[in-house]
């Protein structure tokens, strides 16, 4: 494995330097470019996955809205909603005991 490895980049695997030999592997023939292929889906998904990037994590209108809302005392949360989720966490039913 070492030995492949200095003959790819014409290295002398016992002391570090540089070999006199050189290496071919495009048979004398100019290097071809590299080149990549992107699906319309992968391209699509690039561009959404930016514009996420670009939604903050933390709506702030709605944060100060809701402050406002409990701060005045006019903030009144479905309370059946509420029981129904604690119920399914499994939280309400500790607490009942």
């Amino acid at each position: 494995m070492i030995g492949r490895i200095s003959g790819q980049y014409n290295l002398d695997a016992l002391n570090g330097k540089k070999s006199r030999r050189s290496v071919s592997y495009n048979n004398g023939s100019e290097y071809e470019k590299d080149n990549a292929k992107f699906s319309s889906f992968g391209t699509l998904l690039s561009r959404v996955n930016a514009e996420m990037k670009n939604i903050p994590d933390v709506r702030e209108d709605l944060v100060a809205d809701l402050k406002d809302k409990i701060d005045s005392g006019k903030y009144n949360p479905p309370l059946d909603k509420l029981a129904n989720t604690l119920i399914m966490a499994g939280m309400l039913d500790e607490a009942m005991e």
